[in-house]
């Protein structure tokens, strides 16, 4: 499968392809007054309202700002990914599309099913699904469910 990698810091993160419905930059982010900290804002995307996530906060890091490098990745809601899905795709996002702000992309990787490791357990993340060892390098495979829906992972965050 192809992973569209990107990092959050000095991490390097993958989300597999078919999850992504675009990236984008420069939008502007209308704040939600009483919304979590960890949302960005809305943005319109062609008439659908889409929810920001900021990748920094949500991994308890530092605040991903705009920047030329930054970019905002558009992830497909359930609906969308099922009219994609396979015998090997084993994903959801959520009911609707929703984005998350990171640092800045990286490269798309093909990744087979043996590269996929187990995330160690002392890493253990909610969000994490799998590690790709490439090189000296590691790539960290996100959930893409688990970090869209935030309110259900706070507890096991803390």
């Amino acid at each position: 499968m192809l992973y569209s990698t990107f990092y959050l810091g000095e991490t390097q993160m993958g989300l597999p392809i078919p999850s992504i419905l675009e990236i984008g930059r420069g939008f502007d982010f209308h704040p939600v007054r009483g919304a979590p900290e960890v949302i960005d804002g809305l943005i319109n995307l062609r008439g659908k309202v889409v929810t920001i996530i900021n990748t920094g906060l949500a991994f308890e890091t530092q605040k991903v700002l705009a920047s030329d490098e930054s970019r905002v990745y558009i992830l497909k809601n359930n609906a969308e990914l099922r009219e994609v899905a396979d015998a090997d795709f084993d994903i959801e996002t959520s009911p609707d599309n929703i984005g998350i702000h990171v640092d800045r992309i990286a490269d798309v990787i093909s990744v087979e099913k043996e590269e996929l490791q187990p995330v160690p357990a002392n890493i253990n993340h909610p969000f994490y699904k799998h590690v790709v060892r490439r090189g000296n390098e590691f790539i960290i495979i996100l959930e893409p469910q688990k970090i869209l829906n935030l309110n259900e992972n706070q507890e096991l965050l803390s």
